[in-house]
């Protein structure tokens, strides 16, 4: 049971980061180099939902493992920081999603949003580091608490 639940975390926390990894290296440069502006635009207002959505399924899919190890396991400080390392990543990622419109509102009003645009935009990128660098760690955590002799 408890490999069946670490499974669960690693492969919701390894999905989760790989997505960021893969947005940021691959989609992006690829939309602002293949696609004129329209076409990057519709298609970055389909994405950046969608790709928020699978972060808080993978987080909550983490935080599910993680609380049913506890249950089946006994809670353990382990515990406690990887549930707290998910739930930090799922708030994050809420807050990511919910600026999607306002994001997107401020790019439609041209120069006089440009300036909410950045910043909300720098935000976004910001928080989304954090997942990923929470998210790394998450993963070392595991991996080190599953070594032998630890």
């Amino acid at each position: 049971m408890e490999t069946f639940i670490a499974a669960i975390l690693t492969v919701s926390a390894g999905i989760w980061v790989g997505a960021i990894v893969f947005q940021s290296a691959v989609v992006a440069p690829a939309v602002f180099v293949d696609l004129d502006e329209d076409a990057g635009r519709s298609f970055l207002r389909t994405l950046f939902p969608r790709f928020f959505r699978l972060g808080l399924a993978c987080g909550a899919l983490m935080l599910a493992s993680v609380l049913s190890f506890a249950f089946f396991s006994g809670w353990s400080a382990t515990a406690g920081i990887l549930a707290s390392v998910t739930s930090i990543m799922i708030l994050l990622e809420a807050i990511s999603l919910a600026m999607v419109p306002h994001i997107n509102a401020a790019r439609d009003a041209g120069e006089a949003g440009h300036a909410k645009f950045t910043r909300l935009h720098r935000t976004s990128v910001l928080l989304t580091l954090a997942i990923l660098l929470l998210g790394i760690t998450l993963l070392a955590m595991v991996a080190a608490s599953a070594a032998p002799g630890m």
